[in-house]
C-alpha cells in the first residue's frame, strides 16, 4: 500500500468514527424526546381506550331507603290538604244529642244537692237530687233522649225505676213508676219519646201528690235534670 492508500484509508476510517458517533447521538436524542413526550401527555377522556386510569375515591353510600334528592317534608302542606277534607262526626242513635221534659205537668220539687228541702213524707229537711214533676197516676212516661236502658231497679226509696244511658257520660233515673206496667226491659234501645212505662209510687215522698221523681247524672255525679234539658 502506497502513502496515498495510507492516507484516504485514514481519513475515511476517522470520519467513519465521526459518522458513528454523529447517529448514536441522534438516536440518543430522538429516544430521550419520545419519552418526554409520552411523560408530559395524559390522555383527556378515559373511555377512549388508553390504559390510563385516574384513582376512585370513597364515595359513601347513602342509607337504604334514603332519597338524598327528594324535598324535605313540610308540615304546612300537610296540614293544609288535612284542612281541606272536613271531618263528619256521626252520632250513634244510642246517643242523646237533645232532652225534652218526660212527662207534661208542673214542677213540684226542684234539684239540691247544697239546700236542705222539707220533706212531709219524713217531716225534715234534706237534699234533693232529682226534680218533682207532677202526672196523674197511669200516665205515661216518656224517654227524655236517644239512649239504652242499662237496668230496671226496684227501690225501697225510690219505687221501680228505669236507669238510661243517654251517652256523653250521662244518665237518667225515672223514679216512682209501675213495676207492672212496665214498657221496657234492659238492654233495650229507646229514642226521645219512646213510653218507658207509667206513674206508680214513689215510698219516699208517698205524702206528696201522685208526680214523677227524675234524677241525671254526669259521670256518675247528680246534676240538675232541668238544666241538662234546657242546656241541651
Amino acid at each position: 500500500m502506497n502513502y496515498k492508500e495510507n492516507k484516504a484509508s485514514g481519513i475515511l476510517k476517522g470520519k467513519g468514527f465521526y459518522l458513528v458517533l454523529a447517529g448514536c447521538l441522534v438516536a440518543t436524542g430522538v429516544a430521550a424526546w419520545s419519552a418526554y413526550d409520552g411523560m408530559q401527555t395524559i390522555p383527556e377522556d378515559n373511555d377512549s381506550g388508553s390504559s390510563y386510569s385516574a384513582p376512585e375515591e370513597s364515595i359513601p353510600e347513602a342509607p337504604v331507603g334514603t332519597d338524598t334528592e327528594s324535598e324535605p317534608y313540610s308540615s304546612e302542606e300537610s296540614s293544609s290538604d288535612t284542612a281541606e277534607t272536613p271531618k263528619v262526626e256521626i252520632t250513634p242513635p244510642t246517643v242523646a244529642t237533645s232532652f225534652i221534659l218526660p212527662i207534661n205537668g208542673n214542677i213540684n220539687k226542684k234539684f239540691s244537692e247544697e239546700e236542705l228541702i222539707y220533706s212531709e213524707t219524713f217531716g225534715d229537711m234534706r237534699l234533693h237530687l232529682g226534680t218533682d214533676v207532677s202526672a196523674e197516676p197511669g200516665q205515661a212516661v216518656k224517654s227524655c233522649g236517644n239512649g239504652i236502658v242499662a237496668a230496671i231497679i226496684e227501690d225501697p226509696m225510690l219505687g221501680f225505676y228505669v236507669e238510661i244511658d243517654h251517652g256523653r257520660g250521662i244518665v237518667a233515673r225515672y223514679c216512682g213508676l209501675n213495676g207492672e206496667k212496665l214498657a221496657v226491659k234492659e238492654g233495650d234501645t229507646v229514642q226521645a219519646g219512646s213510653k218507658l212505662g207509667v206513674i206508680g209510687d214513689i215510698p219516699a215522698e208517698c205524702v206528696e201528690a201522685a208526680h214523677l221523681h227524675l234524677e241525671f247524672y254526669k259521670d256518675e255525679y247528680p246534676v240538675d235534670p232541668l238544666k241538662i234539658i234546657n242546656e241541651e
